[in-house]
């Protein structure tokens, strides 16, 4: 087959553009996503068809579809709401023509009541017929147990946050929800006093028509949990896992409950922020406990032969933090570590930092079989993590 480049960088993909699993892999936007190479990669060189590949902090579920669309069965947990429904639906999208009735069923439920608007900010980022279906769609669509209303959801929270003229919203950053008094008073001082009006039904008829043009990827058995990934792990049977490819939260950089409040309120949550659920993983003693409790459950799922892959943050105590865990919970398994680089200047800018200097570790433990793979993909042994870290 031959292949396409990946285009967050150079390595090559078995997928091209034109197909289901390229329009799939990126459904969903949430903070730190891995680039398709990194997943391929990794799952490709470190596993065989038919071996299992384990993701406790899935997010938005990136390396479970790729290793179910590379015949690797997989697992991918995550405690985010917004993540697991973006998992899910993309572990199992249901047919086209079923979402599209949905969508259309979601529509008709709308009431009169729905358009009125409970906030300045409600006001300013919906008109009001958007506003009439987000609330029939909060309140009819069932996510949880239901294949079709969750691949709907997963399209109505992509594309209810979004830059103008785009979504369904006024301009609002598509990853990451601001508060709702800076998005007033942004939009003021832009002069963006009223949404775009859209209709809300055609908008996403469209996007889902595009997303399916090429219908759903082939893919093996993956499944998605909801829940904390420790105790998930714990009450699982051995799940015979040969590969662990994660990245845990970073510490005290995002919260992973608030910056998603918008969606979350899709989902049934307060259309505010919740501080009392703050994810932020400010406190570091926290932070090395949910490490090293996760990646304790997830060690007796592992096989004799398994890899394990941690993407980390590239600060200081994040990254020393997760060595730590490593080497506290497989004390007897080398290390091996990698610098990455932005896929370009611009995206690097958003880290703090010009060009294409490096943004994250990689951390490997190759197990049996991963030392080729290894060595082939620029991991050394760590003999001084200092060498990799910014100065302190």
């Amino acid at each position: 087959m031959k292949r396409c480049r990946d285009v967050a960088g150079s390595r090559a993909l078995p997928w091209r553009g034109n197909t289901p699993e390229h329009r799939w892999y990126g459904l969903g936007r949430y903070y730190a996503m891995f680039p398709p190479s990194f997943a391929y990669d990794a799952v490709q060189g470190l596993t065989d068809p038919g071996e299992r590949v384990l993701d406790p902090f899935c997010g938005r579920g990136n390396a479970p579809f790729m290793a179910t669309t590379m015949q690797r069965p997989s697992i991918g947990v995550d405690i985010n709401p917004v993540g697991w429904v973006y998992t899910a639906a993309k572990l199992g999208p249901a047919p086209a023509e079923r979402v599209l009735g949905r969508l259309r069923e979601v529509s008709d439920a709308s009431r009169p009541q729905d358009r009125r608007s409970r906030s300045r900010f409600e006001t300013m980022a919906w008109a009001p017929e958007v506003r009439s279906f987000l609330r029939a769609a909060r309140r009819e669509l069932d996510w949880r147990g239901c294949a079709v209303d969750r691949t709907l959801m997963a399209f109505i929270m992509l594309h209810m946050q979004d830059k103008r003229g785009t979504g369904l919203s006024n301009a609002l950053w598509p990853t990451i929800a601001c508060s709702p008094a800076y998005a007033v008073k942004w939009w003021t001082r832009k002069g963006l006093l009223r949404p775009p009006n859209v209709d809300p039904k055609a908008a996403l008829e469209e996007k889902i028509k595009r997303r399916y043009r090429y219908g759903i990827p082939r893919q093996t058995h993956g499944s998605a949990v909801l829940g904390e990934a420790a105790t998930v792990l714990r009450q699982q049977n051995c799940l015979k896992v040969a590969l662990l490819l994660t990245s845990p939260p970073y510490c005290g950089v995002t919260d992973y409950w608030n910056d998603h409040w918008i969606r979350l309120w899709m989902l049934g949550y307060g259309l505010r922020k919740n501080w009392q659920r703050s994810a932020r993983f400010e406190n570091r003693d926290g932070y090395r406990e949910l490490l090293r409790d996760v990646f304790r459950e997830s060690q007796r799922h592992l096989v004799d032969s398994a890899a394990i892959l941690v993407r980390s943050d590239l600060r200081r105590h994040t990254a020393e933090m997760c060595v730590e865990v490593l080497k506290d919970v497989w004390p007897d398994e080398a290390i091996f570590v990698r610098a990455t680089t932005a896929p370009s200047e611009g995206e690097s800018v958003y880290h703090g930092h010009g060009g294409r200097r490096a943004k994250e570790l990689d951390f490997l433990l190759p197990g049996q079989r991963g030392m080729k793979w290894s060595a082939a993909n620029g991991f050394r042994e760590i003999s001084s993590l200092g060498d990799y870290l910014p100065a302190a």
